[in-house]
């Protein structure tokens, strides 16, 4: 079989889905689409990535890839076989996703971090889309944000808030190299994927944020390598 993963590893959802069929030891393509116009293509029902290709069936949406990758590519499993603790992972999954994203988001596109941002997702595109993606881009962050909220909020707050977040990663996290368990999950592949997406420079004060705290960096050091070895196996 194989599996065309479209996206920019940029992206925490493109990231998430790469390290789950990592872990799951298949081997597969990443193909970063060059323009919005190509997204809309890939993807007609919302222009977002990621999208994957099983062979000639297409999936959308990261959480959704992630299951139809578990019934494909039983083992390892992606959840913890306890129905409390596999709950307790998708419900790390879902809060990452939904919430975790949004602190980064909010981060990514303040004043002090939007144009070191714009930068960095342009650099990813065709040459000829650049520069309508950086007239463009700016605009749609701060759109974003602000529509979700956090994008109203002072910077000072922002960074507050993201390291309270973080601090409520470690204490979830104790004393396991994984959450809630003694293997990696969903929860852990959504929680590496959105401190990778913090840590990738327009964030500085997410990185500071991060490296002191190193139990966070050592679960994505973890992550990192259980998902090196299953990739190295195949």
């Amino acid at each position: 079989m194989t599996i065309r993963l479209y996206g920019t590893r940029l992206s925490p959802y493109v990231e998430k889905v790469a390290r789950a069929i990592e872990l799951k030891g298949q081997p597969f393509e990443v193909v970063s689409p060059r323009s919005p116009l190509e997204l809309k293509r890939l993807n007609p029902q919302t222009s977002k990535m990621p999208v994957v290709d099983f062979d000639a069936e297409r999936f959308y949406d990261s959480t959704f890839i992630l299951r139809e990758l578990e019934t494909r590519y039983p083992q390892p499993p992606l959840l913890d076989s306890g129905s409390n603790c596999a709950a307790a992972q998708r419900l790390l999954e879902d809060w990452c996703d939904e919430s975790l994203y949004w602190h980064v988001m909010a981060l990514r596109a303040c004043e002090r971090n939007a144009a070191a941002t714009v930068q960095q997702v342009a650099g990813v595109l065709a040459p000829w889309a650049r520069p309508v993606a950086k007239a463009v881009i700016p605009r749609q962050l701060a759109a974003m944000t602000r529509a979700q909220g956090f994008g109203r909020l002072p910077y000072e707050i922002l960074v507050e808030e993201m390291g309270l977040r973080l601090d409520d990663l470690v204490h979830l996290l104790a004393e396991r190299d994984f959450f809630y368990s003694d293997r990696p999950s969903i929860a852990d592949l959504a929680v590496y994927a959105q401190l990778h997406t913090a840590r990738s420079g327009p964030t500085p004060e997410c990185e500071s944020l991060i490296s002191h705290r190193p139990a966070l960096l050592a679960h994505c050091e973890r992550v990192e390598e259980v998902c090196f070895k299953a990739s190295a196996a195949r």
